[in-house]
């Protein structure tokens, strides 16, 4: 009986080991981003629709985790197209991603357009700083004055979160659990679960 208990109590000290430390990864994610921003020096416009959509040809941009590269961002909302291409040297530096939600706010000389997007391809030296394949966007948005032109733009990409490990290991751990209990092999894990 003992011994049944010792087995119970490892269980579920592995599962809040496990636990910590999926939480732990995910809170470090939240430091790592990579930004690309633009003031002044954008060279791009931005031309809005009738229907309320936006699309540029291309806005130049710049970021710290490539320094001194250029990179031109162009998007379309009606086709919730997004990419981030580098110049020169960088050419091979491509993320691409779909908008998921936009919205955009007039001001009396100005127009703000936030963006939420997903970047489901991202170049192999940022993939590397993720730890992860791909990328969302936690801040995204173009200022327009009232011709169009881009004033400032900021795209700032982060690892995209991947819910799917916690559910399986939740998963596992409960159908484990709920295996012991009908087996009647751990009746202090049947006591827990129920």
């Amino acid at each position: 009986m003992r011994v049944r208990k010792l087995v119970s109590r490892l269980l579920l000290a592995g599962a809040a080991v496990l636990f910590a430390t999926l939480s732990a990864q995910t809170a470090r994610a939240d430091d790592i981003f990579i930004d690309f921003a633009c003031s002044a020096n954008c060279n791009g416009g931005v031309t809005a629709t009738p229907d309320g959509n936006f699309s540029t040809t291309g806005i130049t941009v710049s970021s710290l985790f490539y320094p001194g590269g250029l990179f031109t961002l162009a998007f379309d909302t009606s086709t919730d197209a997004i990419s981030i291409i580098g110049q020169g040297a960088l050419s091979g530096e491509v993320f691409s991603g779909q908008i998921t939600n936009f919205q955009s706010l007039n001001g009396t000389a100005s127009t703000d357009v936030d963006f939420s997007a997903n970047w489901p391809t991202i170049p192999l030296d940022a993939q590397a700083y993720f730890g992860k394949p791909s990328g969302t966007d936690s801040g995204f948005a173009i200022f327009l004055s009232s011709s169009g032109t881009v004033t400032s733009a900021d795209v700032t990409i982060t690892p995209a979160p991947e819910p799917g490990a916690p559910i399986l290991l939740s998963a596992g751990l409960a159908g484990l659990g709920f295996l012991m209990k009908r087996k009647g092999a751990l009746p202090g894990l049947a006591a827990i679960t129920t």
